[in-house]
């Protein structure tokens, strides 16, 4: 049984600021994604870590340098560089040539990428199905909240949002 101190440590995050802590929430909620997920994609025959299963999905689309990459994931390019590092160690993924651009040098699958592009296109299939149910099971389209919630922040910052805001 918990403590009344336990349980209003508890009752801050979860109740108390819980809107406050939406962020501490989202990551919880991707940690846990992705350990339930890693099992499935084993059995798959997938060998790729799932954080890298958008990265690759696009390279199998086209080859594309690291500033492509970052700018259709939005995440930045260190992120990319360690994700393609990764990937290469693994030998998923290389450097290409640009037959206009001697500088650029795009990421491209390997064959053996091409191999899990493959497997991860159809095991993402299935997710999405697994999401649908979710979303029909909560009531809440997740992915198109957190996309308008994402649009609402591009049209006004959190942090400009919060400095409107008057401190008690």
């Amino acid at each position: 049984m918990l403590s009344e101190r336990q349980a209003g440590l508890d009752n801050l995050i979860h109740d108390e600021m819980a809107p406050g802590f939406l962020g501490l929430l989202l990551g919880s909620l991707v940690e846990r994604l992705v350990e339930d997920g890693s099992e499935p994609a084993q059995a798959a025959g997938i060998t790729a870590p799932l954080r890298s299963f958008s990265m690759l999905l696009l390279l199998s689309r086209a080859d594309q340098s690291v500033t492509e990459l970052a700018r259709r994931l939005g995440v930045t390019h260190a992120a990319v560089i360690k994700t393609s590092r990764v990937l290469e160690r693994s030998g998923l993924v290389c450097r290409g040539e640009d037959p206009d651009d001697a500088r650029r040098k795009p990421l491209c699958l390997t064959p053996a990428g091409r191999t899990q592009s493959l497997r991860i296109e159809a095991y993402m299939q299935r997710a999405n199905a697994v999401y649908a149910d979710l979303f029909a099971e909560i009531g809440v389209d997740l992915f198109a909240a957190a996309r308008a919630f994402e649009a609402a922040l591009i049209k006004e910052s959190f942090g400009h949002r919060l400095s409107r805001t008057e401190m008690p």
